[in-house]
């Protein structure tokens, strides 16, 4: 079992390390997992198997929101600082996580066995990898079905959305978020935000190029180069930042301002999987414009 182990952490079989924990004794059916990931907690939780521990379950509804988190996770610490105490208190069958975390993987084996889904931040499209990455995690923790019920549900949203947006795409749109007063993130190929734009058949308003992660950092008055195209900002917003824009000269004389294109949106991961996809996409088919 040991040699299994060793090659499932190196190679990454998916099969390999499903039967390796379905085979641990006294478990319920179904893997214990602990998520190290918004985006794979969410896929978890819409397959009926929420994770019995994730990084940072304060912040879920500031940045997630969808599903709702169930009861009873517990909070084994930030991305910046595992509980590594806790995760031993939890005796997870499996850690799943992402290449982001890699440095400390070492570690994390130590506990349990340990599967990465490499997602964002590979310079590409993310959503075939979302895509793979809810079928491969529907094997690791029995729920194959679910899995596909899940990717199914999302393509038809994403239907739906295109039919519901027809009449923003008479407008191209910019999707920001602010970090503070006078600095922002811009979204642009690469992140989840561009795949949905693609999908409906919309286009971004800002062409300047974005990392590898899909955004692009930008000052208040880079904005200017968005016209008055739409524009919608994110939560959370800071909220110095919107006491001030109000008051702003640079802001009030953006033209998507004076023509009243700019929006307040609610917020979506950014680094999410499907269940992300799909509230970016109702939320814009619910946009009055």
């Amino acid at each position: 079992m040991a040699a299994l182990c060793r090659r499932d952490f190196l190679f990454g079989s998916t099969a390999a390390l499903a039967s390796l924990v379905s085979a641990r004794p006294g478990r319920a059916a179904g893997p214990r997992v602990v998520s190290l990931d918004y985006g794979l907690a969410q896929t978890l939780i819409e397959f009926g198997t929420p994770p019995a521990g994730l990084v940072d379950t304060q912040g879920w509804y500031d940045w997630v929101m969808e599903p709702p988190l169930p009861p009873g996770i517990a909070n084994v610490g930030s991305s910046y600082e595992i509980n590594m105490e806790m995760l031993q208190l939890l005796q997870p069958d499996l850690i799943i996580s992402t290449p982001y975390l890699e440095w400390i993987r070492p570690q994390l084996e130590k506990i349990a066995p340990v599967k990465s889904f490499p997602i964002h931040a590979l310079g590409s499209s993310p959503y075939p990898h979302i895509v793979r990455a809810t079928q491969e995690l529907g094997q690791l923790v029995g729920r194959p079905q679910q899995a596909q019920d899940l990717i199914d549900r999302t393509e038809r949203d994403l239907q739906a959305a295109k039919k519901a947006t027809r009449r923003l795409a008479e407008q191209k749109l910019a999707i920001i978020t602010f970090l503070d007063a006078r600095n922002l993130r811009v979204y642009g190929p690469g992140g989840i935000f561009q795949d949905v734009l693609d999908r409906l058949e919309l286009q971004n308003a800002w062409t300047k190029r974005t990392n590898e992660w899909g955004f692009g950092d930008a000052g208040l008055a880079d904005l200017i180069s968005i016209g008055d195209n739409r524009v919608f900002y994110m939560d959370p917003v800071p909220p110095d930042v919107l006491a001030g824009l109000a008051g702003s000269p640079l802001w009030q004389a953006m033209p998507f301002v004076q023509k009243g294109h700019a929006q307040r949106m609610a917020s979506v991961l950014m680094f999410g999987a499907l269940p992300s996809v799909s509230r970016f996409a109702r939320l814009l088919a619910e946009v009055k414009v």
